[in-house]
């Protein structure tokens, strides 16, 4: 008998038998689901979606865990998107085998711009090589940068670059499962505050976003990547002494994205 069923057999409280309302369950329930992510991890079963990457690993305790948000924030200009890329195209090459997509709401760049940029570090050519009409690419250059996209044709990727609010996302996400069989969806969110909503302010904003990520990972088992800004405060004195180490109050509308995440 595995330890899994040994733990099961275990006799349940008279009580935990109720009949109750939608969204309530008895703790037994979560005393057998934390021991079953025991017992997987253990046996190395424990879902998760590694990178290239064997640091960032650890510190995920092995990779992006379903149900989780994860926060990518710095300046503009840093590197965001450029990071994000290929933290996708990584675990996607590393988890092929696993029935996961990834939605790209890419609210600052269309997609086939962030192809570009991709295509543009495979290949080593500046973007102003790419398209500039007055130096135009060598054929060489053409035929390497041709080679270098099509292969992402291959990849579980959907971009939507037409700005969604929460709960537009959250019933795309419910769609994508049920017509490609309940896959792991991976929600990639360029970035929290170019999500629209009817709220006017602006921290009341990111809490919306930030609850219905959290909703959606309880109700479909989803992964949320967010890529977030930095406030001011970096700019201030007592930050330039150790601007290096994060610090929850960096994050813009940290107290509303950095408690889920």
């Amino acid at each position: 008998m595995s330890e899994k069923q040994n733990n099961k057999n275990e006799e349940l409280p008279v009580n935990s038998r109720l009949l109750l309302p939608l969204g309530l369950e008895h703790i037994s329930k979560s005393v057998e689901k934390s021991i079953e992510n025991v017992v997987d991890a253990r046996e190395g079963n424990r879902k998760v979606f590694s990178s290239q990457w064997d640091r960032l690993n650890r510190n995920l305790m092995g990779g992006l865990q379903p149900g989780k948000m994860y926060v990518i924030a710095g300046r503009p200009g840093v590197g965001k998107s450029a990071f994000s890329n290929q933290l996708i195209f990584d675990v996607l090459d590393k988890n092929h085998d696993k029935n996961v997509v990834v939605l790209y709401w890419s609210f600052e760049m269309p997609g086939e711009q962030q192809i570009l940029r991709a295509g543009s570090k495979h290949t080593k050519l500046e973007t102003a090589e790419l398209l500039s009409v007055d130096n135009k690419l060598s054929a060489e250059g053409y035929s390497n940068y041709i080679m270098s996209v099509q292969k992402y044709k291959q990849y579980p990727i959907y971009f939507c670059s037409v700005p969604k609010d929460v709960h537009e996302i959250e019933r795309a996400v419910h769609s994508v499962r049920e017509q490609l069989h309940q896959p792991t969806i991976i929600n990639l969110i360029d970035h929290s505050r170019l999500v629209p909503s009817t709220l006017d302010i602006e921290l009341h904003k990111l809490n919306e976003l930030s609850k219905t990520c959290m909703y959606m990972q309880a109700q479909h088992n989803s992964i949320t990547i967010l890529l977030s800004q930095l406030n001011r405060n970096i700019e201030q004195e007592f930050r330039a002494k150790n601007q290096y180490q994060p610090m929850l109050t960096d994050l813009f509308g940290g107290d509303s994205i950095g408690q889920d995440a």
